[in-house]
């Protein structure tokens, strides 16, 4: 089953809010093997809270690089950018986001579980 690498430690994130954020996914399996992502789809979703059915955010590797880019498929490795419209008008609280890999071969994983998304105020505002 593959799990993943983030740039953040224990899969929290921290985006200040309206900013452009890339964060690379590094998929591998439980022995630590990357997995070949080539031809795989990949979503990221943020929620308010769990239990909500719509989420405020998805990125999904099927509408394009623009969301989700499949960087070195190879190599196991993604990237998913929120770009500052997603953050923009979002509360300044923490928020749950999960990311999935649905492999070439219709397998799914959660390579990240439900884990944690702060969104914090920035000095700065730019409308």
């Amino acid at each position: 089953m593959p799990s993943l690498g983030l740039t953040q430690p224990k899969n929290s994130i921290q985006v200040i809010r309206g900013t452009s954020k890339a964060f690379e996914l590094v998929v591998s399996d439980e022995t630590g093997a990357i997995v070949n992502i080539t031809g795989s789809r990949i979503i990221m979703t943020v929620k308010r809270e769990l239990t909500d059915a719509d989420p405020i955010i998805q990125k999904d590797s099927a509408v394009g690089p623009v969301e989700v880019e499949l960087s070195e498929p190879k190599a196991g490795k993604a990237k998913i950018y929120l770009d500052p419209p997603d953050t923009q008008t979002l509360d300044v609280r923490e928020y749950v986001f999960d990311v999935w890999v649905i492999l070439a071969s219709g397998k799914r994983y959660a390579v990240v579980p439900p884990s944690v998304m702060e969104i914090v105020a920035g000095v700065t505002v730019i409308t």
